[in-house]
């Protein structure tokens, strides 16, 4: 795309030339909206309400230091994911069906995984396990492990994007990482457990009474 910062300042001009906008940022909002939902056609109908409120705040935008236009795009799409959760009373549940433009995301991607030496179904085991540890943590660490891990971005970005501190979003970095080791670790020790054979005892053949 040609200098992002001429081409909002067109957009703003003439809300036609939005759709540059669109066709660039459609695919990593899809892809952070969807991490953050599991459900590809909840993560579209999110996608659409964010495009909208972005156009029809475009005016309202000015770049500045510290806050790029993808960072100003992904605070509203965090603010649709808030409106979502909040309508309701609880999470969905968080699945690993695919989706067909999640595509070009690697950890969803079986030939990668197979050029990397591992399996895909291995792969997407642990792919499943994450997905149901982050769903234990509170909504705000969710947002920031997926912005930082899923979506890429910079510390500086994600604090512009949540309007917090970065040595804020780093602290939740921290702790959310911490917690999420301490779950998966937790879930695989159970996992080790229920495959273990039962005692030789209950196996043993019951000596007749008189």
């Amino acid at each position: 795309m040609e200098n992002e910062t001429e081409v909002i300042a067109h957009a703003q001009r003439d809300p036609e030339a939005f759709g540059r906008l669109y066709d660039t940022y459609y695919q990593p909002t899809f892809g952070f909206l969807y991490s953050r939902t599991g459900n590809a056609e909840v993560a579209k109908d999110l996608v659409s309400e964010t495009f909208f409120q972005a156009l029809k705040n475009l005016h309202r935008y000015k770049p500045r230091k510290g806050a790029s236009f993808k960072s100003w795009l992904f605070a509203i799409a965090v603010a649709q994911i808030g409106n979502y959760y909040r309508s309701r009373s609880r999470y969905l549940e968080v699945t690993t069906d695919e989706a067909p433009e999640i595509i070009g995301r690697e950890d969803f991607r079986p030939d990668v995984a197979y050029r990397m030496g591992e399996d895909a179904t291995e792969l997407e085991g642990k792919i499943e396990l994450l997905r149901r540890m982050m769903a234990k943590l509170n909504q705000r660490q969710q947002d920031i492990l997926t912005l930082r891990f899923f979506s890429h971005m910079s510390v500086p970005d994600i604090a512009g994007t949540l309007s917090m501190k970065e040595g804020t979003i780093k602290s939740h970095i921290h702790r959310a990482l911490k917690k999420l080791q301490v779950l998966m670790l937790s879930e695989r020790e159970g996992a080790m457990q229920e495959a273990q054979p039962q005692s030789k005892k209950e196996y043993e053949p019951r000596t007749a009474q008189n």
